[in-house]
């Protein structure tokens, strides 16, 4: 859930209480028991494109990061560490201990992070990445969800974006209104609400580095004008395009960084004091652990900067996805939208072969997400093209 901790929101059935609901299965968004998956034609041997892996990998990693972090959303470390003793063993996925939040969703369900993932990758497709556009999808969203699925609402309504959608002319001007409003709050709120859905720019444009970096600026502002808000998007975006665009190798990933750091702090400018400056990179340096990011700290669960870092945590892990997320889920706060960026951004190194299949199909509405992503990748041309991996020197 992004925007901090604003957990009074609906989305799939929530006045049903369990999160073992039994309700038919839609064949239209739900995968039926030993149904091939749509996506397995992408990895015949006729099309090994390791390209199409890492794009697959950018938003399967986030929604199934997403989901996986909603198990321990808004908990602590200590309460964690009660429920699940043995931290050499993973919180199992989908069948984790539900806690009152997380009973609001199917098992397995990803949250408003990939809901709003989608919208961005629909406006980015569809609209070509019209602000108004996106700004009518977002609002629409948080009052019907998506209807398909059996939404009456959108979920993770935080007030930062609620501040944002219903002021006055926000449809018909959506950066401007963002602006008054971070203006008025003394500019100092920078939740992760936009880091959150951000790597979809990545997924569209990763071989366009300046369109890459234009919708990625202008699609953060849509809600969230802060340029620490910017910064984290831009940090994602485009590391995971260079990521997507040909395999970066175990040596070369502390050039990326630097090279993504520096981008990112010219592109800002000003706009970026010394002080954020300074902080930008304390949470995206290599010696950051887990320990240092206090993500349970209650005060600052939303705070964009801790979900960068677990996105760049993510990006240097050399382990298996499960444990990678496993680790950062263990320690609590806003799990659900750090489990998202830090899962985009390991699937856009990795690729989609290395998320677990198991969990994967434990998604409940994966049959409709392959749908929207082929859509996607049809609408770009991007399934009738030849890829060469462009090497390039960071």
């Amino acid at each position: 859930m992004g925007n901090c901790c604003d957990t009074s929101t609906k989305h799939r059935t929530e006045v049903v209480y369990t999160s073992d609901f039994k309700d038919e299965i839609d064949p239209n968004v739900t995968y039926v028991p030993n149904e091939p998956d749509l996506l397995e034609p992408l990895f015949t041997n006729q099309n090994d494109n390791q390209i199409i892996d890492r794009l697959l990998g950018c938003a399967y990693g986030q929604a199934l990061g997403d989901a996986y972090g909603l198990s321990t959303e808004f908990e602590t470390h200590d309460k964690i560490k009660y429920h699940y003793p043995d931290a050499s063993k993973l919180i199992p996925f989908p069948n984790y201990i539900t806690t009152p939040h997380s009973r609001r969703w199917k098992r397995g369900d990803w949250t408003d992070d990939t809901d709003q993932w989608i919208l961005l990758l629909e406006t980015l497709t569809q609209g070509n990445g019209d602000e108004k556009i996106f700004a009518m999808k977002l609002k629409r969203w948080i009052e019907h969800g998506f209807v398909e699925l059996g939404d009456f609402a959108g979920m993770g309504l935080g007030a930062n974006v609620q501040q944002v959608v219903y002021s006055n002319g926000y449809l018909s001007d959506p950066l401007k209104v963002s602006e008054i409003v971070w203006e008025r709050n003394n500019r100092q709120a920078a939740p992760n609400g936009a880091v959150m859905r951000c790597s979809a720019s990545a997924f569209v444009h990763y071989n366009d580095l300046e369109k890459v970096k234009s919708t990625t600026i202008s699609m953060c502002k849509t809600t969230h004008f802060d340029p620490r808000c910017i910064a984290s998007c831009l940090a994602v975006c485009l590391t995971i395009a260079h990521l997507i665009k040909r395999k970066v190798h175990e040596n070369e990933i502390e050039s990326l960084v630097k090279h993504v750091q520096d981008e990112t702090i010219n592109i800002l400018g000003d706009s970026l004091s010394q002080e954020h400056r300074k902080l930008f990179l304390w949470y995206t340096d290599r010696s950051r652990s887990l320990q240092d990011l206090e993500l349970d700290e209650a005060k600052s669960i939303g705070f964009t900067y801790k979900c960068l870092a677990s996105g760049f945590y993510g990006l240097r892990s050399k382990r298996s996805f499960e444990e990678t997320l496993n680790d950062l889920i263990r320690c609590g706060g806003d799990a659900d939208t750090n489990g998202a960026v830090c899962g985009t951004m390991y699937g856009a190194r990795y690729g989609y072969k290395s998320l677990p299949v198991e969990w994967l199909r434990a998604m409940p509405y994966k049959k409709w997400f392959d749908q929207k992503i082929l859509e996607c990748l049809e609408q770009t041309k991007l399934l009738n093209t030849s890829f060469v991996d462009i090497q390039t020197r960071f």
